[in-house]
């Protein structure tokens, strides 16, 4: 008797426990799916515009903007995808064009990657987004 008493009172706290872990872990991969991705987002950016015919200190003024922009939400969907819950509205993947500071002349230009994904982890949690960024200079 004593033991199956001993075993309803352990068994709460094991639920407890897995309930935990779970969120644990899906929190964990969260942050690194998005920001691996936005890491790689922000190299890819930055490699790929180096290499477009410049039009302008800024990143954006560059002719394959709007297609690296593209490839880059595309990609982020599907980096994402089973970890972010990419109906919600603060879904956002984002690439973003910083031009070069002005007054400094050695400084170049650079992209920066923005990741927003929200996550389900349930009511017990008080994080439920992860937000991942990069920078990366255009060379």
């Amino acid at each position: 008797m004593s033991d199956a008493i001993a075993f309803l009172l352990i068994l709460p706290s094991l639920v407890l426990g897995i309930v935990l872990l779970d969120a644990a872990g899906t929190l964990g991969t969260a942050r690194y799916r998005t920001s691996t991705f936005a890491e790689a987002a922000a190299v890819h950016a930055a490699d790929t515009l180096a290499r477009s015919p410049a039009a302008g200190a800024e990143p954006s003024a560059r002719s394959r903007w709007n297609e690296v922009v593209a490839t880059v939400e595309q990609s982020g969907v599907a980096a994402t995808a089973g970890v972010c819950n990419q109906t919600d509205t603060a879904f956002n993947i984002s690439l973003i064009s910083q031009p070069r500071p002005s007054g400094s002349a050695g400084t170049l230009p650079s992209v920066a990657s923005v990741v927003n994904c929200p996550i389900e982890l349930g009511g017990l949690f008080k994080t439920n987004t992860v937000i991942a960024t990069s920078v990366e200079p255009v060379r």
